[in-house]
């Protein structure tokens, strides 16, 4: 019997219904901070809903299962007869992406509130009306990664075993922390495959690809977060660039892979084997996914309130089916949602999840009740978006010392500076790559034994068996010479800028003018590609992968709280990539 159960449905006692108000989801730095009877009650709410039955539709285990493996019809949603047990509902690479995960998350915090409450109800007397309050107004937290240097490294309180809470008997006590791991309880035989059916917790980075005994190896997690902060910020400013919805989720999504090869590793061939957070078969058993994907949920709520008139058009997904989507299908505002339910008789839409006060809250930027007028708060989140995602670049030119001078910049000062931007666009038939796999472009060193300096990633993820057999179809008949299955054609954009001035900054490149920079990308900029398991891609096989380098010119405006201002005039320098495995026709 199909469930009538809501996922919207949360604890509407928190919402202030006369303002229009609902609860904020905060990042989980401030929730731990300045939240701490919230913060205490989410870790043993978590701890909770972690601990449920299996076999319970709602536990934390099946709830996970709905994203990728074990690729089970939930709730009764009917997918597709032929795709049922070979693929699972959450659709990438698509411009679904979005709506299809804001009800996923109202799931999850629907039922981790169900926890929190109970558990709230178990308070000393004397105690309860305290954590009944922090309980009605409890979201789930979000982890803003994206932030560069100035957001911190990797929270230590993701990287340990055992946590410290203050119990609501006021007891400090020491418990299982349910943000380092989930622990299967038990493994489910015929759920999983490969080495995840016998990995009886969730890791990350583990030493090894054979070993399914292998521990987490948090610190390579840390380190990696670190190397790569620069990349996910500078990746959001070329998002919040983006003038259509579904162009802006292409980029986020792009941004959003790397974040799950960062938790999980495994996306290089010199690093050890795959953690759960990096297939999409397995990621959403990490405890991390959901911080993870909150934040990506408010990404995506901040472009909504920036300009509420941008939003998905239709769009065919190519070869991007899932088990309710068959390839080619042109989705829309309109198209349901499935396994979630709005009620008995119809699923959400991507039109019905517009507004996240319909699932119960809000974050800390997008809050329109707090201001005088709509226009207000668009202009307040415009500059929120630019102050924290406004890019390295920016950062590098604007500071206080005399850098823009040193680092070649012709102007007097920081204000009204206008550069050249520059960008590697990449381009392949989804097809004729693997489901995932990672482009890493480097600049080398003067000697062959230099050290490469990393640019940026090129990043897609999908399952690990998604369009299998479409692959060698189009593999036969492109050995054949016979005209190949025709394929979705992906692209992405890497920003060169930063790494750039760097470079200037080292004394190594005169300026950041096409004289200088064609010749000098000519002669460093290379590039490697992986597969989802980390094997790298031989040169030979990557005749599908076009990579090229443009540049427009750049200005930072005289107010910099403002986003820096980027001409619609492209310039392609063929010279740049010309000759490469890849690059340019010559």
């Amino acid at each position: 019997m199909v469930s009538t159960f809501l996922p919207c449905i949360l604890g509407h006692s928190g919402t202030n219904t006369s303002a229009g108000n609902v609860p904020v989801r905060r990042d989980i730095r401030d929730l731990k901070d300045n939240f701490p009877d919230q913060w205490n009650l989410y870790l043993r709410g978590l701890d909770s809903l972690q601990r449920a039955n299996q076999n319970d539709s709602l536990s934390f285990y099946r709830i996970a299962g709905v994203h990728g493996r074990p690729y089970k019809v939930w709730e009764n949603a009917p997918g597709l007869t032929h795709k049922v047990g070979t693929a699972g509902y959450c659709p990438h690479g698509n411009s679904l992406f979005f709506g299809w995960h804001r009800p996923y998350l109202a799931l999850f915090e629907q039922e981790l509130y169900k926890h929190i409450q109970r558990i709230a109800l178990g308070a000393p007397a004397d105690q309860r009306q305290r954590y009944s309050a922090a309980a009605n107004s409890f979201r789930i937290p979000y982890w803003d990664w994206g932030l560069g240097d100035k957001g911190g490294p990797v929270p230590d309180f993701f990287m340990t075993p055992a946590i410290t809470i203050v119990d609501m008997d006021r007891i400090t006590k020491v418990i299982r922390n349910p943000l380092y791991s989930y622990k299967f309880h038990p493994l489910v035989p015929g759920d999983f495959d490969s080495k995840w059916a016998q990995m009886n917790e969730t890791v990350r980075w583990p030493q090894t690809e054979n070993d399914p005994s292998a521990p987490s190896r948090n610190y390579m997690f840390a380190a990696d977060f670190v190397d790569l902060q620069r990349v996910f910020l500078d990746g959001l400013e070329k998002a919040f660039r983006e003038t259509t919805y579904n162009s802006f989720g292409q980029a986020i999504e792009e941004v959003h892979g790397w974040i799950h090869g960062t938790i999980g590793g495994g996306y290089s061939d010199s690093n050890g084997g795959q953690g759960h957070m990096w297939p999409l078969d397995y990621s959403s058993y990490e405890p991390l996914f959901w911080l993870h994907h909150a934040n990506v949920d408010r990404l995506f709520a901040l472009y909504q309130a920036q300009d509420p008139t941008r939003y998905l058009t239709p769009q065919n997904i190519f070869d991007s089916g899932n088990v309710f989507l068959e390839d080619n299908t042109v989705v829309d505002g309109t198209t349901p949602l499935l396994p979630f339910r709005r009620n008995a008789t119809s699923f959400w839409t991507t039109n019905d999840a517009r507004n996240t006060a319909i699932f119960g809250y809000a974050y800390p930027e997008t809050q329109p009740w707090n201001y005088a007028s709509s226009a207000e708060y668009r202009a307040a989140i415009t500059a929120t978006i630019s102050r924290l995602y406004g890019g390295s670049v920016k950062a590098m030119l604007t500071d206080e010392s005399d850098r823009v001078g040193t680092l070649g910049i012709h102007a007097q000062s920081a204000k009204n500076t206008t550069f050249t931007d520059w960008t590697i666009t990449t381009k392949a038939a989804a097809l004729d790559l693997p489901p995932t796999f990672v482009a890493r472009f480097s600049l080398a060193g003067d000697n062959s034994s230099d050290p490469v300096v990393d640019v940026g990633m090129w990043t897609k993820l999908m399952p690990m068996d998604h369009n299998r057999s479409k692959r060698k179809i189009r593999q036969t008949q492109k050995k054949a010479k016979r005209a190949p299955i025709l394929a979705k054609t992906l692209r992405g954009n890497v920003g060169l800028t930063a790494s750039l001035l760097d470079q200037v900054a080292a004394g190594k490149l005169a300026s950041l003018n096409s004289t200088d920079v064609v010749p000098y990308l000519r002669d460093r900029l290379v590039w490697k590609v992986y597969s989802g398991n980390g094997t790298a891609i031989l040169q030979s096989d990557l005749e599908a992968l076009t990579v090229l380098v443009v540049s427009v010119s750049a200005r930072i405006p005289d107010d910099h709280s403002m986003p820096i201002e980027y001409s619609d005039k492209v310039t392609v320098h063929a010279d740049a990539t010309a000759g490469k495995t890849g690059g340019a026709m010559a």
